[in-house]
């Protein structure tokens, strides 16, 4: 097991590095287009959430299955948490990138309306669900794909010293009840596992365990044994039928940050580690370009009719941000027409800002 460096720990350190706020403030002074667009979106979005208020849910976080008769009891629990992650998350960037701490002091509002009023995970399904091991409903999911919002405004505001050593205590206390609840591997390896690896990862930079950040590179292994194909196919999510293509993007997205916050903190064989029938991340990204380039194809992968798809295949170019920052933009730059990629763009979960992550100016290419 590599020992990782005590320096991995210091924020930021999951999306946003030191290094990435210098380039990206370099790119402003000089001017480049795509990376000034999306900051000047990013305050825009920034300036706006200064008037909102947060929504916390009070006492128990517990969600049914979004496909079971209570469907709008699960929204009433993700929406209201992923928009407060949003916003906290697109606040604390605004502080770093801009300087300006009233941003820091918002997003800091936000993160702590969940931390002092949401206080337990609980099962969202009827316990007769146990049989088929659906007795925990969404809520495991669903911490999965927003906490991580949380962690990354927690980390950047953390980096500024914006957060008092009783804050951060505070955070972590909380962030450890649902790491506790969430911390037993997925037994069925689709996008639900990469998001709980994603989770997992977030949340042992956030609480300093190194233990549990080694946990979840484990299961990244774990998963991909068997996700990936050696044609770059993700048979778990085909079998989605009509929204194969909506849930690979889910799984995608898990997959590349997981990837990126575990090369931050020296783990550098993910990227091209390979499943069980030869097939690698690279490969699963570019499968996933043959579905939005040609989506008729995919109908041999699935037994669907229709398959959901965007309007144009670059509304969902966000998720190769990263891809083509690891093995150059040539390939995805179809794909990636509409930059910059900022805020609530279509199906994001965790890749807020994705341009202004991951986009390489040309001359740092």
């Amino acid at each position: 097991m590599t020992q990782l460096d005590e320096s991995v720990w210091a924020s930021p350190n999951l999306l946003m590095t030191r290094e990435r706020i210098a380039e990206i403030q370099a790119a402003l002074q000089t001017g480049d287009p795509v990376l000034t667009d999306a900051y000047n979106e990013l305050i825009a979005v920034a300036d706006r959430a200064m008037d909102e208020t947060p929504d916390p849910i009070h006492g128990a976080m517990r969600a049914p299955g979004f496909y079971t008769a209570r469907r709008e009891e699960q929204r009433a629990v993700a929406w209201p948490l992923r928009r407060d992650g949003r916003l906290a998350h697109a606040l604390a960037l605004a502080c770093v990138l801009s300087g300006n701490p009233e941003y820091g002091v918002k997003a800091k509002e936000f993160i702590f309306a969940w931390v002092d009023n949401m206080t337990h995970p609980e099962h969202g399904n009827a316990w007769w669900w146990v049989f088929l091991l659906q007795h925990r409903g969404d809520t495991p999911i669903i911490i999965a794909y927003s906490f991580p919002l949380y962690i990354y405004a927690f980390d950047l505001l953390r980096g500024e010293g914006l957060l008092s050593q009783e804050d951060q205590a505070r955070f972590r206390e909380w962030l450890r009840r649902y790491v506790d609840y969430h911390r037993r591997e997925e037994l069925y390896k689709n996008n639900h596992h990469n998001w709980q690896v994603l989770f997992l990862l977030a949340s042992a930079h956030a609480l300093q365990d190194e233990a549990l950040f080694h946990r979840a590179v484990r299961y990244y292994h774990n998963g991909i044994r068997g996700q990936i194909r050696g044609d770059g196919a993700l048979p778990r999510e085909l079998w989605r039928g009509k929204r194969s293509g909506t849930y690979t993007l889910m799984a995608l997205e898990g997959m590349v940050q997981a990837v990126h916050i575990a090369e931050g903190h020296g783990i550098d064989h993910l990227r091209n580690l390979e499943s069980r029938r030869s097939g690698t991340l690279r490969d699963a990204v570019r499968f996933y370009t043959e579905y939005l380039g040609d989506p008729d194809t995919w109908r041999t992968h699935t037994n669907a009719d229709e398959l959901n798809v965007p309007e144009t295949i670059a509304d969902w170019g966000w998720v190769f941000e990263l891809p083509a920052r690891w093995w150059g933009e040539e390939p995805f730059r179809p794909y990636l027409a509409k930059r910059p990629y900022g805020f609530e763009e279509p199906r994001v979960y965790t890749m807020e800002f994705a341009t202004l992550h991951f986009y390489i100016t040309p001359e740092n290419d």
